[in-house]
């Protein structure tokens, strides 16, 4: 993720968009906005201006970073896979040629393959050689480089697919997309820019993503500490005035887009308002509102057994929340607790990673099922040291510095 925001912020005009947001007249800066993302300059472009059709051929700027930044990954996966291809214990050519194939077959048939794999607690590799003969089967030393090489092959396809129909495609979704999408949200640009000072906010959002990317970029050579999340705490509190400068310019000159936000608010928030007397069926608090009635017709329609399995799940679903919410507060704790020693120990690090949805989202990673590995057995999850040094990797093969010491800390736990 990192190597794909750095490359993206090095494409991104922001000299262009700076200038652009700069244009007094709401209307032309719009206007202008979008013929700098969204046109292509092609052929079809041309003979329009003399009252030729328009045609969806070609790329726009927007679609032109994403090709460059997707296509220089895939340049990085294609030398790694090279580099296998030419290592002493790469599998032979008919094999290479098999798991390249796995990559571009139909998701039935690379089903039909996982299920095998599954069964017979093989790796996906395994499952895709199985027709090979005995002296051509993978062994030990080349079974890990086959995972490897398919699990490049299957990235290159990813991106590819991405340019495909992002790029690509005729007709055009992704501009017809995004020029909908302004049509929509132009009354709320227009009081936006009289408001607030957007070519300012834009140098604040690449000053800030800047110092992101210099924080997380580790320098080798000057032995570089590896950033904990009080490190980007800091960081976020060393550009929190640029936000601050955002909202107040809003609020003081944008007094309509105030008032909309403040309806917006009002509305989404009374869809839980509970309007009515609601009777329930059992004694508990009504946490949807109105929806508690209609919840609770949907319940009794539910056969016996049906309904004690789906009461077990949610339950066990809030009991899962609630630990998350847990592990988070306490990390918050920890974070604040370390924030106020730290102005007296400049030195104070902390790990703590607070948040619901990091919890959840590391949750889904950790319980994610994985093919099994070379030697076989029960499919792996994404919490297993196998994977999450597989996955640590980055496109070019280089593994990130917090990667490894996130490693050699469990080595040493």
């Amino acid at each position: 993720m990192l190597s794909l925001l750095n490359r993206l912020h090095r494409l991104t005009p922001y000299f262009l968009v700076k200038q652009t947001l700069k244009v007094g007249n709401a209307a032309t800066m719009l206007n202008g906005m979008v013929q700098l993302l969204l046109a292509k300059m092609n052929l079809s472009t041309i003979t329009s201006w003399f009252g030729g059709q328009a045609s969806d051929s070609g790329m726009n700027l927007l679609q032109q970073i994403i090709s460059q930044v997707l296509s220089a990954e895939n340049a990085e996966l294609r030398k790694r896979a090279k580099a296998i291809e030419q290592s002493h214990d790469a599998p032979n050519k008919s094999q290479m040629e098999q798991l390249r194939g796995y990559a571009s077959d139909t998701a039935q048939a690379q089903g039909e393959l996982r299920i095998k794999s599954r069964i017979h607690s093989i790796s996906i590799a395994e499952a895709i050689l199985a027709g090979e003969t005995a002296e051509n089967r993978l062994n030990n030393s080349c079974h890990k480089l086959a995972l490897d090489y398919l699990s490049i092959q299957l990235a290159i396809r990813d991106r590819e697919k991405l340019v495909e129909v992002l790029c690509h495609q005729q007709p055009d979704l992704l501009t017809t997309s995004i020029r909908e999408l302004v049509k929509v949200y132009e009354p709320i640009i227009r009081a936006l820019h009289n408001a607030i000072d957007l070519a300012s906010g834009v140098a604040d959002a690449q000053a800030f993503i800047d110092d992101l990317i210099n924080l997380s970029l580790l320098d080798k050579t000057k032995g570089s500490d590896i950033p904990t999340v009080q490190d980007f705490v800091h960081l976020l509190q060393k550009h929190q005035g640029s936000s601050h400068v955002f909202i107040h310019q809003a609020l003081k000159n944008g007094k309509e887009l105030s008032e909309w936000y403040h309806d917006y608010t009002r509305k989404a928030v009374g869809q839980y308002k509970q309007n009515s007397k609601i009777e329930l069926s059992r004694v508990h608090v009504a946490a949807a509102g109105d929806c508690t009635a209609m919840l609770e017709k949907l319940m009794a329609a539910i056969s016996g057994d049906e309904r004690h399995i789906v009461i077990d799940e949610l339950d066990r679903y809030a009991a899962f929340l609630e630990s998350l919410a847990g592990k988070s507060t306490h990390q918050m704790q920890h974070i604040i607790r370390a924030s106020l020693a730290s102005d007296n120990n400049k030195d104070t690090k902390t790990d703590g990673n607070p948040g619901m949805f990091l919890y959840k989202w590391q949750h889904h990673m950790d319980q994610t099922t994985v093919t099994p590995g070379p030697e076989g057995g029960p499919p792996r999850t994404g919490g297993t040291d196998s994977v999450k040094d597989a996955t640590a990797v980055d496109v070019d093969g280089s593994k990130p510095a917090s990667a490894i010491h996130e490693r050699a800390r469990g080595e040493e736990d």
